[in-house]
């Protein structure tokens, strides 16, 4: 187990501890995941954390359905306010609503 592994447990110890036993179980090991492949990529405490790691993660994880995406991103936004960060983390590409131009309207009469 990595340090920045062990740091996450430390983060959602308490935070586990409340709620839907089931959610916080998968949202636990959606952190835990997304810690041990941010620890893959050099980082040893949350502090090292940032969007590029959480950039890479998606675009290692491209196969999720939006749904699995959203529950990830929201573990992630956990973990960011459990490790005081400021914002949010990144979305992935599946969850970002991509606005239409206005070139791409045709106005035929």
């Amino acid at each position: 187990m990595t340090e920045l592994e062990i740091e996450v447990i430390g983060l959602i110890k308490n935070w586990a501890k409340k709620g839907g036993k089931k959610n916080r179980k998968l949202q636990k090991n959606r952190m835990l995941s997304f810690a041990h492949h941010a620890a893959g990529l050099g980082a040893i405490s949350m502090k090292q954390v940032g969007e590029r790691q959480v950039l890479h993660y998606w675009k290692t994880h491209d196969k999720f359905v939006k749904s699995t995406a959203y529950n990830c991103w929201l573990s992630l936004c956990i973990l960011w306010d459990l490790s005081g960060k400021p914002g949010k983390p990144p979305k992935p590409k599946i969850l970002i609503d991509k606005q239409p131009d206005a070139e791409d309207y045709t106005h035929e009469k």
